[in-house]
């Protein structure tokens, strides 16, 4: 049973660096844009900075200028939270959802043509 424990993290460091070559060029986002859209993508309903920022363990300051990037990029809104007045809720717009679709088309597109050159 150890050994198998043992190859399984062994594996782990490989898939990463497997997935970041996928993923290379996919977009044009610094990495923590990219995770930011993902995670909203992911979730498929508003949330707040907070809850970003905690699940992202990225800190709420570095958050909000992050955020205010998306905005001026057209990829997120910021709204007024409805069940809570006093506090935003960051949202995808159609545009960064068709960026995150065109995203992991791409990601797709290349884990495919890698396969192809298997033997």
């Amino acid at each position: 049973m150890s050994e198998i424990s043992k190859e399984y993290i062994e594996l782990i460091p490989n898939l990463f660096k497997n997935f970041q070559r996928l993923n290379q060029k996919s977009s044009h986002l610094t990495h923590l844009q990219n995770q930011i859209l993902e995670f909203l993508f992911m979730n498929q309903h508003p949330l707040s900075i907070k809850q970003i920022s905690e699940a992202l363990n990225v800190p709420k300051q570095q958050m909000t200028d992050l955020i205010k990037r998306l905005m001026d990029q057209g990829f997120i809104t910021k709204s007024q939270n409805r069940v809570d007045k006093r506090s935003f809720v960051i949202e995808l717009t159609e545009q960064g959802k068709s960026l995150q679709q065109e995203k992991w088309t791409k990601i797709y597109q290349n884990f495919v043509d890698d396969l192809t050159k298997l033997n």
